[in-house]
C-alpha cells in the first residue's frame, strides 16, 4: 500500500505512462493490483504528480469537502481527474463499467462539478467518443457527445469537435 490511496490502484490501469512504456487501459507491470506500486520509491514523475479527485479531497481539512470511501476509484469504477485544461475534468471508467459515471455515487458528484463551472468528459480509457457534461450559455445542464483524438504516446487526447 502506498500513500493514502489505500488498496486503490485504478490509476495504474487507465493512464498511459510513457516512461514505463505502459499503454493506456492496461495494468502497469509494476502494479500489485489492489495493493500498490512495486516501484513506489522510484516511480516516474507522472505517477508522483498524479492525484485523482478522491485523493485530492482526502487532503481537505473540512469533512464537507472530503469525498467518501465509496467514491474512491476502485469502489465506484471511475477515476475522476484534472486535465491539461483547468476548466475540464475527466471521468474515466474502468473496463467493464462503462456506465459507472451515470450511477450513484458518481453522478451527483459530476453534476456538482458541472454546476461549479467545469465541463466533464466521461468514458473509457482511450476512447475517442465520450460523453460531455456541461452548462451551456443559458446556464442549462447539457449532455452531448465529445469526439477526441486517439491517445498519443503519453495517453493525451484532445477535443476535435
Amino acid at each position: 500500500m502506498a500513500g493514502t490511496c489505500g488498496t486503490c490502484t485504478a490509476c495504474c490501469k487507465v493512464f498511459a505512462i510513457a516512461e514505463l512504456a505502459k499503454p493506456i487501459g492496461e495494468w502497469c507491470k509494476h502494479c500489485a493490483i489492489g495493493q500498490g506500486c512495486k516501484i513506489y520509491a522510484s516511480r516516474p514523475a507522472p505517477c508522483v504528480d498524479f492525484k485523482c479527485l478522491w485523493l485530492q479531497s482526502q487532503e481537505k481539512e473540512s469533512p464537507f469537502e472530503t469525498l467518501p470511501l465509496e467514491m474512491r476509484p476502485d469502489k465506484c469504477k471511475v477515476v475522476i481527474s484534472p486535465t491539461t485544461n483547468p476548466q475540464v475534468i475527466c471521468a474515466i471508467t474502468m473496463n467493464g463499467s462503462s456506465n459507472a459515471w451515470r450511477k450513484l455515487p458518481v453522478r451527483p458528484v459530476l453534476r456538482a462539478l458541472v454546476k461549479a463551472g467545469f465541463a466533464v468528459v466521461c468514458g473509457s480509457a482511450g476512447s475517442t467518443r465520450r460523453t460531455l457534461l456541461e452548462m451551456n450559455k443559458d446556464n442549462v445542464y447539457v449532455v452531448s457527445e465529445a469526439k477526441l483524438t486517439a491517445p498519443d504516446e503519453n495517453g493525451m487526447q484532445w477535443s476535435v469537435r
